[in-house]
């Protein structure tokens, strides 16, 4: 199955929180966290989720940090309901430039 890989960047709503869940016997590490993306006077959220190795990365955001994913969304259904979840395959924390640099 072909999917969609996106770019997008976007503020961080809040520090990320830290799972693991088991898999074919080993313990995943997954790192959830929420995106604001502002157009205008309208937002949207992005869940995102992070898996295995990449759940490192996240350990160093805060909220408001501008952050770029890579990645792709997933639909599941759930009691009648749609969630739909951004699956991240690369992400970093876009640093701001210092007013010296910039001269």
């Amino acid at each position: 199955m072909e999917r969609e890989m996106i770019n997008i960047n976007a503020n961080l709503v809040k520090e990320p929180e830290f799972t693991s869940f088991e898999r074919e016997g080993e313990e995943v590490e997954v790192a959830n966290f929420s995106l604001v993306k502002k157009y205008g006077k309208d937002k949207e959220y992005i869940n995102c989720s992070a898996y295995g190795e990449k759940v490192e990365t996240a350990k160093s955001f805060e909220k408001g940090d501008l952050i770029h994913v890579f990645g792709y969304f997933k639909t599941r259904e759930h009691q009648g309901k749609t969630y739909k979840n951004f699956v991240v395959k690369a992400y970093n924390k876009i640093e701001k430039k210092d007013k010296k640099e910039e001269e």
